[in-house]
């Protein structure tokens, strides 16, 4: 049987090196950090594919992350703040131990997915930022034991999204080369410099309007936005709930004409789609008009409608829900709705059938439980305002049960779950056996 294995193994390392370049170039088709995961695991099964398959960078010119966005979106006549926008983009991964790596098992926590969001820093060298999978946070969690580099032949690698995030660079970290971006952002630094002048009643009003300015609160991306266009184009909303829209290679961003004030943006079906407080949903096509496509929620007057906040999530399904989260003062659940396209109106739902939601502060995505089956559908996962034992207010992985309405912590509600989202004890490096 170990012959008939090596005779295998010898009669693939054989491949003609033509058929390897075609098989390298339906694998660059994907997005280009998955590509680039592929063909490192494609080079790394033997010598004879590594020689014959060109890395990456010399298979294609492709867009390097961060890119440097116009500033700003749209003018404020309040302060004299100059710099520019970088866009990041992460990847969210499921990882699983390979059937025949020495770190799988027939239990269920091993066989459960861990969650692995990474920004790319630069990818050429290998650098790259560990984020919290839910939002685009920095992630300081990260164990001594954690190994410096991972066999991606002893692991299966799904990507399941991506995330985009668009941050300011101030004008002095351009000219001194700060790394200050690579840190914490602009953005970041003045939010808690806002929060401790509101606590003693004296905000620098000049600061707040920078601030204003500088905040990205959700970002859509689309290498081909019109349904067959090759313009890579960006959907953002800004400035307390307002569209601007940006194309590369422009020289600035066009502000979307509408008074609406919007909490998230997608694109499906090749046109941009955005929530509003109310629920009321529009899209935007190539003429860049907010057209109302959903009346807002049941409800009265102007205020928001329905929870507090509004998300987007596509399913696997190719289909559009909105999810809304209500907010109390120590609790918290979600409601789903399906836009139904036909009759223009969303559709309130209580199952996702297969489908499993992650619902983020700056992404969203969905899996099926056909292709992870550890996991439990109708559910939607999200991160959680917590408090700890002495009252202190924390944060956490929380999940929402649509089957039996249960939502809190997934520590307490899906203990059986938790893997996914703390480190896998199974990427801990083994010490090597002891010779007898």
């Amino acid at each position: 049987m170990e012959e008939e294995t090596t005779q295998e193994q010898q009669q693939w390392s054989l491949l003609p090196r033509e058929i390897l370049i075609t098989i390298a170039k339906c694998l660059n088709k994907t997005t280009a950090t998955a590509a680039r995961v592929d063909t490192l695991r494609l080079r790394s099964v033997c010598k004879s594919w590594r020689s014959s398959i060109p890395t990456f960078k010399q298979q294609q010119e492709t867009l390097h992350f961060p890119l440097s966005l116009p500033f700003p979106i749209s003018p404020n006549p309040n302060h004299n703040l100059r710099g520019r926008f970088s866009l990041a983009q992460s990847s969210i991964y499921f990882l699983q131990p390979a059937p025949s790596s020495p770190s799988s098992s027939s239990s269920k926590s091993s066989s459960l997915p861990w969650l692995l969001r990474v920004e790319e820093k630069d990818a050429d060298k290998g650098r790259w930022k560990p984020l919290n999978p839910l939002s685009k946070v920095s992630t300081d969690s990260i164990p001594k034991w954690f190994p410096k580099s991972l066999n991606l032949l002893d692991l299966r690698f799904s990507q399941i999204g991506v995330a985009y995030s668009i941050r300011f660079v101030h004008e002095d970290a351009r000219t001194t080369g700060s790394n200050k971006e690579d840190e914490e952002d602009w953005t970041t630094m003045r939010i808690k410099t806002l929060m401790q002048q509101s606590s003693s009643l004296r905000v620098d009003a000049t600061l707040a309007e920078e601030f204003k300015s500088t905040l990205i609160l959700r970002v859509a991306v689309s290498l081909s936005p019109w349904s067959g266009g090759d313009d890579y184009a960006i959907m953002a909303i800004h400035n307390q709930g307002k569209l601007g829209f940006y194309k590369l290679g422009d020289e600035k961003w066009i502000l979307i004409s509408d008074e609406s004030k919007y909490h998230d943006v997608v694109h499906h079906r090749g046109k941009f789609y955005a929530v509003d407080y109310q629920g009321g949903a529009v899209v935007i096509d190539s003429d860049l008009k907010a057209k109302q496509t959903v009346p807002p929620l049941p409800g009265r007057g102007c205020g928001p409608r329905g929870g507090q906040i509004k998300f987007l999530v596509k399913s696997g399904d190719d289909h559009l829900y909105l999810v809304d989260k209500f907010l109390g003062s120590k609790s918290v659940h979600l409601e789903v709705y399906k836009l139904n396209e036909t009759n223009k109106k969303w559709e309130r739902v209580n199952h996702l059938n297969d489908q499993v939601f992650f619902v983020g502060d700056d992404c969203c995505f969905s899996v099926s439980t056909q292709d992870f089956p550890a996991l439990k559908g109708n559910c939607i996962y999200f991160p959680l305002t917590c408090y700890n034992f002495y009252g202190e207010e924390d944060f956490c992985d929380g999940v929402q049960d649509l089957e039996n309405g249960k939502c809190g912590p997934v520590e307490l509600f899906q203990p059986d779950h938790m893997p996914m989202f703390t480190l896998p004890t199974w990427l801990k490096s083994k010490p090597p056996a002891s010779k007898k």
